[in-house]
């Protein structure tokens, strides 16, 4: 059984749970660093706490239930600096290693030649699966100590000790077992990380998964392929664990390492198979490259989909589009945009080189002040094919650019550029090209090539679509700005009133909508302010919005409606009469001068929120509600009119439901919200509405505003 034990991997008996490692001062006797595993074993303690003290708190047994004695606690022989080459002992509190009172392997070295830690030794407990492997192993390695180094042949464990606190974890101690397994001794190893271990054939997954575990201050175990100093390859386990100071800092990491790989027979069989796999490695390395390149250029492709397509600004698009080739497929390049008359119009450029500006520059300003003839001009505006031009230097290429533009100081600063290869991309849109697309790599670097053409003729496919739309965009953005600026009117001068208007675009990117408001100098000493809100969020609510503010303006200037209520009820009937099918809430109100210092202000809601006044205190509330259902619901309703009587000094505000509404928020929120900070606004209407988009404006639905001081 003993020769059984003894020449099985340490693997088989301990299994892949985690370690419990302490890092031990030997001539304090007491125990400094711990890892998290060990932390369980002994939850209580707090460190520096001595071998002895930690041992109890441990509650370390044998494995027949003794107590362990002085002379033979594993820690206590370690603290007088002899090695504990595999002693079974078991803890009282559970924890990664097992349940309650399962064996564990300890092992303790004194770290000899260490930096910083030449007084210290590491204490280590592995799991153990069952009691007659742990006996076998402690016996096993009493007997044969005397033939080999005792740690090496009690675990056939390699460990190795990592300084943290240096970005590089670099080795600072490592055991007589590492350098019997790897071949290489302490003075080649300490101040090194430990990857020198790993070559070709290092999985890359693995080397990542203990990459981000170590990153992230985690224990990790992987198996994966390691190099001695001679070549020989094998498999190595390598258990990393961290180790904690009594502040709780990370300080180092130790690493138990284990030849999984088997005997010299099957590393030969091992080696054998690598080499197979490095012939066919390199049988295979011109298919891969290929793929690589292939991959490469669909993920360009990808990423400029997913960059081009993220903005709507045709400059911006344009900006994105050559930092994408620049430097990938070329060291400067250029973009070219015609004019209504088929010639440059606008140049957008990026160089790689910020020490080139000044003379690029000079370019720019000459390619912009120059005309386009000859192949440039047909690829810009006939859709020709795009073009490869190497040897751009040579006397022949030169004759031939002398058909692209008249400005020859253009060839002759970028011939100064040192360009050596040209590629020139028609970017065509839906029904012409309407940009060109000029790639340029310099003296420094290779020319281009058929595949860098091919990808950029499909980039500039790509490109040129979504330039379209954001194109098409701005001209939809520039129609709808200037729609919805000619609904909203001026607003009038009316004597004793100072008035104040906004139209706020929300963030749902539609820049015309149906919000909106309004101010009538009706019959007689009154006027009435209106603010609405037509259903919908495009040039259909604005188109629908404008019918009915003439609808509105028509109804206030009837002298036959009285009352707010009665002008609302009318509108109502001829949305009705007319066929329109627009709904809106609508609060409509009228002012008039009611003796020295006052205003009446008679006013009507067709599902409108209330309005809100301010008085010269400062204080605010909302008009008591007179508010029906919207316009277009119910024509035969009858409405309703409240009067208020508002001191000189007062400031009235109308506003539409962007300003106050929020997504999964309670309506009287945002009305709460509101009234705070109207009543730290500033008194001029002006600057009011300034604040009040500044501070509330972050809505996702239009605003409009109307502020009225009397």
């Amino acid at each position: 059984m003993r020769d059984e034990v003894a020449a099985a991997d340490v693997s088989a008996i301990t299994g892949d749970a985690p370690a419990a490692v302490l890092l031990v001062h030997l001539s304090e006797r007491t125990v400094v660093h711990v890892n998290p595993v060990a932390r369980q074993l002994a939850p209580d303690a707090v460190l520096p706490l001595s071998v002895d003290a930690w041992s109890d708190a441990a509650r370390l047994l044998d494995l027949d239930g003794a107590e362990l004695s002085e002379t033979e606690h594993p820690l206590s022989r370690v603290a007088r600096s002899e090695p504990v080459v595999g002693q079974a002992v078991s803890a009282a509190a559970g924890s990664d290693l097992g349940d309650r009172r399962e064996p564990l392997w300890v092992v303790a070295l004194p770290m000899a030649g260490a930096p910083m830690l030449e007084d210290h030794a590491l204490v280590v407990f592995l799991p153990l699966r069952d009691r007659r492997a742990a006996r076998a192993a402690m016996d096993a390695a009493t007997e044969q100590a005397v033939l080999r180094d005792r740690a090496v042949l009690a675990t056939g464990l390699s460990f190795t000790v990592a300084d943290a606190r240096d970005p590089d974890l670099p080795l600072v101690w490592v055991n007589p077992a590492f350098t019997a397994t790897t071949g290489y001794g302490m003075d080649e190893v300490v101040g090194r990380n430990c990857r020198f271990l790993q070559g070709p054939g290092s999985d890359p997954a693995a080397r990542t998964t203990m990459r981000e575990a170590l990153e992230a201050g985690e224990p990790v175990t992987v198996t994966l392929l390691n190099y001695r100093k001679d070549g020989l390859a094998f498999w190595n386990q390598v258990a990393m664990s961290p180790i904690f100071g009594p502040d709780g800092a990370l300080t180092h990491y130790v690493g138990i390492q284990t030849d999984v790989s088997g005997r010299v027979a099957a590393d030969r069989a091992r080696d054998d198979a690598l080499a197979a796999e490095r012939a066919a490695r390199a049988e295979a390395e011109e298919a891969r490259a290929r793929a690589e390149e292939h991959r490469a250029r669909l993920d360009l492709l990808a990423e400029a989909t997913h960059r081009l397509s993220g903005t709507l600004d045709v400059g911006e698009c344009r900006r994105r589009l050559l930092r994408l080739v620049v430097p990938q497929l070329a060291d400067w390049a250029v973009v070219i945009s015609p004019d209504d008359k088929g010639q440059i119009g606008q140049v957008t450029a990026l160089h790689a080189r910020a020490e080139e500006t000044g003379r690029f520059e000079e370019y720019l300003d000459a390619l912009r002040r120059t005309a386009l003839r000859g192949p440039l001009q047909e690829l810009l505006l006939q859709g020709a094919s795009a073009r490869r031009i190497g040897d751009y230097g040579s006397p022949q290429v030169r004759e031939l650019r002398r058909g692209w533009v008249r400005d020859e100081r253009v060839l002759d600063l970028s011939d100064e550029l040192g360009v050596t290869s040209v590629l020139v991309v028609p970017l065509p849109g839906r029904r012409r090209d309407n940009d060109l697309m000029v790639l340029v790599r310099t003296g420094e670097g290779e020319e281009h090539t058929d595949d860098d053409l091919g990808i950029a003729v499909d980039l500039g496919r790509r490109a040129g679509l979504l330039l379209d739309n954001a194109r098409l965009y701005e001209e939809q953005h520039h129609i709808a700005t200037e729609l919805q600026r000619s609904l909203l009117p001026d607003l009038p001068h009316v004597p004793g009133l100072q008035l104040a208007a906004r139209y706020h675009a929300g963030q749902d990117g539609n820049d015309v909508g149906g919000d909106f408001y309004e101010v009538i100098d009706v019959p007689g000493d009154g006027v009435a302010v209106v603010i609405g809100d037509v259903a919908g969020h495009d040039v259909y609510a604005a188109a629908a919005m404008g019918h009915l503010k003439g609808l509105l303006r028509a109804c206030a200037w009837d002298r036959t409606l009285e009352s707010p209520a009665a002008v609302l009820s009318r509108v109502d009937e001829l949305t009705v009469a007319l066929g329109m099918t627009t709904m809106a809430t609508v609060s409509y109100a009228r002012l008039v001068p009611d003796g020295p210092g006052h205003w009446s202000l008679e006013h009507s809601s067709a599902g409108h929120p209330p309005l809100l006044v301010r008085h010269e205190d400062g204080t605010v509330r909302y008009l008591p509600d007179a508010s029906d259902v919207p316009l277009g619901v119910e024509p035969a309703l009858r409405r309703e009119t409240r009067t208020e009587r508002l001191p000189v000094g007062s400031l009235l505000l109308g506003y539409t439901d962007g300003l106050v509404e929020r997504r999964g928020e309670v309506l009287s929120v945002g009305q709460e919200r509101l009234a705070r900070v109207v009543a730290a606004a500033p008194h001029d209407p002006q600057a009011l509405c300034d604040h009040l988009l500044a501070e509330l404006g972050d809505s996702h639905d239009d605003i409009a505003l109307l502020a009225v001081r009397l």
